[in-house]
């Protein structure tokens, strides 16, 4: 699609899917990033794919990863390798595991919602930082979510904001080209806002 299209698309959609959230909503646009790539990928119903995104708040879910398998995450990357190179050296698993489960979804997992959330972070490779505010940016996000979900037709307008992306032939590009073309549209819509706000 033609990026002219695509930024008319995504700014007509903030603007409508924005009467649902409170200004400066840190959820509103890692809703529609993780809409927009799941509906395109067919992955399922959106409502349930937002919302399972709760789930990367218990532990519980990443605890019995072996000891292997998270010096080997860590290791994965040269960025996240030399962030964490210290504890690396040390072996401090119990650092290592605290940091992998905020880290892990969002880089192992790629899981869009947090990708977007956290899209700050991975640009600037600021892993520790992420991991710090994993828990509580998520739940505030989270929050508004569940406010937006409970107004009249917040779910039915999403889902038709997908099937109008749809429509426009994405579902023909790879999951890799929709998530590349779709961050590069947000982040100028983000920047147009920054720039509206310091005028």
């Amino acid at each position: 699609m033609e990026e002219n299209k695509l930024l008319t698309f995504l700014r007509q959609t903030k603007e409508i899917l924005g009467d649902f959230f409170p200004a400066g909503s840190t959820a509103l646009l890692p809703v529609i990033f993780s809409s927009l790539v799941w509906a395109a990928t067919r992955r399922g119903e959106i409502k349930k794919k937002i919302l399972e995104t709760k789930v990367w708040l218990e532990p519980e879910t990443l605890r019995s990863k072996p000891a292997e398998f998270i010096l080997d995450f860590f290791k994965s990357g040269p960025e996240l390798r030399a962030v964490y190179e210290q504890e690396i050296a040390a072996g401090d698993l119990r650092a290592l595991r605290a940091a992998f489960r905020a880290l892990y979804p969002v880089l192992g997992l790629q899981d869009p919602f947090l990708e977007r959330l956290f899209s700050a972070e991975l640009k600037n490779h600021d892993y520790r930082r992420l991991t710090t505010e994993f828990g509580p940016r998520l739940e505030a996000a989270l929050s508004e979510i569940r406010a937006a979900g409970g107004r009249d037709y917040f779910w039915r307008t999403l889902e038709n904001i997908c099937h109008e992306f749809l429509k426009l032939g994405w579902a023909l590009l790879s999951e890799d080209e929709i998530r590349e073309q779709l961050k590069k549209a947000l982040e100028k819509i983000r920047a147009e806002k920054i720039t509206g706000d310091n005028r």
